[in-house]
C-alpha cells in the first residue's frame, strides 16, 4: 500500500502536466551576415520556443571593436528600420506582422565623452498576432553594428528571458486533482488500517 500514496503526488504533476520541461527555449547569437566591409547584421535567434509571447536580451560587446550602427539609415541601409533603427524584427514572429511590439534597446554610453560602453540592454519583443503564439526555433531580431577594429571579438546575450504560454490543465484533470485524489488517498488509509 505505501507505493501507491507515494505515488500519488507525482501522478497529479504528470496529469496536469506542471512537471519541470525537459528544457528550456535558450537565447543566442548567429552567425553575423556581413552587409560591407564596415558593418554587418548579428542575429539574435531562439531555440525551443513553446508558444512564445515574448523575450528580452541584451548584448555584451567590445565597443573598441565593433558598435552598434546607432546612425544607420533607414531608407538606403539594410537591416536599418525606421522605427526601430538598428534592431530590426527577426522572421520568427513573422506571423503576428504587423501587430508585434519592438523595443530596439538602448545602447548605453559614457556619460562624460559619449562613446559607446558595449552594452546594447532591453531589446525586447511581443507578438501581436493571433493564437497559437509560434514555437520553435528561429530569428528574433537583428542587430546592425560597424566594425571599428577586425570585428572579430565576441558579442554575447546577456539576461536573456522569454515568456511562453503555460498549458491550461483540463476541466477534468482539476477535477481528479482537487477531488479525486484525496478522495483516493483516503480510501487508502482506510483500507491501510482495516488490515490492521
Amino acid at each position: 500500500m505505501r507505493w501507491r500514496l507515494c505515488c500519488l503526488a507525482p501522478a497529479a504533476t504528470l496529469i496536469l502536466g506542471i512537471a519541470a520541461p525537459a528544457r528550456a527555449a535558450t537565447i543566442s547569437v548567429g552567425a553575423a551576415i556581413p552587409i560591407s566591409a564596415t558593418e554587418f547584421a548579428l542575429p539574435v535567434e531562439i531555440v525551443g520556443a513553446v508558444e512564445l509571447l515574448g523575450w528580452e536580451f541584451s548584448l555584451n560587446y567590445d565597443p573598441t571593436d565593433v558598435q552598434v550602427d546607432i546612425d544607420c539609415d533607414p531608407f538606403v541601409d539594410d537591416f536599418c528600420s525606421l522605427t526601430t533603427t538598428y534592431t530590426t524584427e527577426g522572421d520568427f514572429f513573422a506571423a503576428g506582422a504587423p501587430f508585434n511590439l519592438l523595443n530596439p534597446g538602448a545602447v548605453e554610453v559614457d556619460l562624460v565623452t559619449g562613446d559607446q560602453t558595449g552594452l546594447l540592454s532591453n531589446v525586447q519583443g511581443l507578438y501581436g498576432g493571433s493564437p497559437p503564439a509560434p514555437s520553435g526555433d528561429g530569428v528574433l531580431a537583428y542587430v546592425r553594428f560597424l566594425i571599428i577594429g577586425t570585428g572579430d571579438s565576441p558579442i554575447t546575450v546577456v539576461d536573456p528571458s522569454v515568456i511562453e504560454n503555460a498549458p491550461v490543465p483540463e476541466p477534468g484533470s482539476v477535477w481528479l486533482v482537487t477531488i479525486g485524489l484525496p478522495l483516493a488517498a483516503q480510501r487508502l488509509l482506510a483500507r491501510k488500517r482495516r488490515r490492521r
